[in-house]
Order: C-alpha cells, then structure tokens, then sequence
C-alpha cells in the first residue's frame, strides 16, 4: 500500500513541531503527563504495563517507568520482531540492549508477555483516539492482535482536529497530554 500524501504532510509538521519544543518544555510538560497517568485509574489498577523507551523529541518515558516498577506493576517493554512488536518483562535497564532502530528494547532472553495496558508513542493525535505514528504500523498492528487498553501520551500541542484516516488504523481508548485526559 502506497503511502498517504496527506498523512505524510501532516506527519512531517506534527514532527517539526514537536521537534522545535525546548529540552526543558519537553521534561517540564512530560512530568505533567507523568503525574496524570500517575492519577489514571485504568493506569494504577494494571498489574501489568508496556510502555515504551523514548527517543528524540517524545514524551519523555524513563519516570514513567520507574513509577511502573516502583508500583510493582509488571513492565513490558517492545522489541522489533520482523514486521511485529513482540512486547518484554524488564526489571531493570540490565536487560535492555540497543535495537534494530537504534531504540533501547528488552535482551531477547526477556520473558515474552502481553501487558493489560499499553501506553504508545505518538506523532498526532485526534480527541477521538485516532493517533498519527512514525507510518510502520508496529503499533497498530498489535494492538489490533492485542484487544488490550491503549492510552497515547503526547503534547497537547500535538492534538489535532482531524487525521486523515488509513484502514489499518486502531484508535488508542485515552490521550494523555500536559493539559488533560481523555478518555476516548
């Protein structure tokens, strides 16, 4: 399937945006996500999380972690399995090791699992849960395999109107940002 011109474009700008946001806007604005998912109900009752390691601009994910692991929640980190995720348990950072796509993820002797809750990057996202990735579909895939709870973490700058949508799609069920909490 040929690529969407106008998520494309859409993808490009949401990308400059978040990029031009500050290193300390950036820490400043993901504690404040940290502190609302710390607060998400759905969030605090699952015994087990997957989160993701943040690179570049994202919402930044290492506190996020540690809150996972100091609840005592089970942490499922991705890993890059051909054209899938294959999500992880790590307890510590002794069982990561540098991926595929230069992303820290889970040594393969890592249990394999699925977590009650996913938190997923994101690069756009609509009120309504429809989210806006880098354009492999990593995401999207599993969670369509994986009927399990999504939440998307990302600036509220980054929070559109509309997403040109693709059939692959598969809306997250929160968007957290700075500023709110949506359960979609």
């Amino acid at each position: 399937m040929r690529p969407d011109p106008d998520r494309e474009a859409l993808r490009r700008m949401l990308l400059e945006r978040r990029d031009s946001t500050s290193a300390d806007m950036l820490e400043m604005t993901s504690e404040r996500i940290r502190d609302r998912l710390r607060r998400m109900g759905p969030f605090r009752a699952a015994r087990s999380v997957g989160a993701y390691y943040a690179i570049g601009s994202e919402v930044r994910t290492a506190g996020i972690i540690q809150d996972i692991l100091d609840a005592g929640q089970r942490l499922f980190l991705p890993a890059v399995s051909g054209d899938s995720l294959v999500f992880r348990a790590v307890h510590d950072a002794g069982d990561l090791v540098r991926g595929r796509f230069g992303i820290m993820e889970p040594k393969p002797r890592c249990d394999t699992g699925t977590p009650e809750m996913l938190l997923v990057p994101a690069v756009g996202l609509t009120v309504g849960g429809i989210r806006l990735g880098y354009g492999s579909g990593y995401y999207d895939r599993y969670l369509r395999l994986n009927k399990i709870e999504s939440v998307a973490a990302t600036l509220e700058k980054q929070v559109v109107g509309r997403i040109p949508e693709s059939p692959g799609d598969v809306p997250v069920d929160w968007v957290v940002t700075e500023d709110r909490l949506l359960h979609t």
